[in-house]
């Protein structure tokens, strides 16, 4: 397993698409926290709008897409031209295969979790100066909050990872997947309560507070994840031992 690990992760590094779309995910929070910061207006503050410990946290969702982007094209890659039977012909194990892509995906994942949004955060409240917190006052609610976002991360990786596994094509499971964490979902959930079990909606709340529109708390929301997560990976390893490797 060690082995397939390391030549999995190996592959995973070495594709300038992945290594493209981690460095977008590991940028894009930090830059906009960083104008976020700039065009903070501390009259909102002032009047009870925005809690100074949720500042830099906010971003985090903008890295979703990406993390989608970066599973999908991990999983999916090797069949737009075939090379998953190559995978195959070295590792005939397509249970180490599989479960050495998840295993990479969710590392890789709260890898990008956490250099991203502690990044975001220290640069948001450097820019906020007087209006922001120094590092000593940083809170044990922000550590918490941290954490929220590197299993959010983490277990939305190994969702479209597992989705890409079923479908066989990364950009099938990015076209669902992507337009949910972008804010369909979340228009829609005030009419349709039933959303909120769905894995983008359950586990936004551990990026950042979203108060008064019925979500899931952290939590609770963060094992709704987990189910579809497992649901979704025991699905796709089935297929994926079962069926011919073709790309469709």
């Amino acid at each position: 397993m060690l082995n397939t690990f390391r030549s999995e992760l190996t592959k995973a590094l070495t594709l300038r698409s992945i290594q493209a779309t981690l460095l977008a995910a590991v940028l894009v929070p930090p830059l906009l926290a960083f104008f976020s910061g700039l065009a903070f207006d501390p009259t909102r503050t002032a009047s009870g709008g925005f809690p100074v410990e949720s500042h830099g946290f906010e971003t985090a969702g903008f890295g979703q897409p990406i993390i989608i982007l970066f599973a999908a094209l991990l999983v999916g890659t090797e069949y737009l031209d075939a090379q998953v039977r190559t995978t195959l012909i070295a590792t005939p194990s397509r249970a180490r295969i599989f479960g050495a892509k998840l295993m990479i995906t969710a590392l890789l994942s709260a890898v990008v979790a956490a250099l991203s949004t502690a990044v975001a955060v220290l640069l948001k409240h450097a820019v906020l100066d007087d209006h922001g917190l120094d590092l000593g006052q940083f809170s044990t609610a922000m550590a918490w909050n941290l954490l929220g976002v590197i299993v959010n991360y983490s277990l939305l990786g190994l969702i479209a990872a597992s989705a890409t596994m079923i479908m066989r094509n990364y950009i099938a499971a990015i076209v669902v997947l992507v337009p949910m964490v972008l804010g369909l979902t979340i228009s829609l959930v005030g009419a349709i309560p039933l959303l909120k079990f769905l894995p983008d909606l359950a586990g936004i709340q551990l990026l950042t507070a979203y108060p008064g529109i019925g979500l899931l708390e952290s939590i609770h929301g963060a094992l709704v994840m987990m189910i579809w997560a497992l649901g979704l990976g025991i699905i796709g390893w089935w297929l994926f031992s079962t069926r011919d490797v073709g790309t469709s």
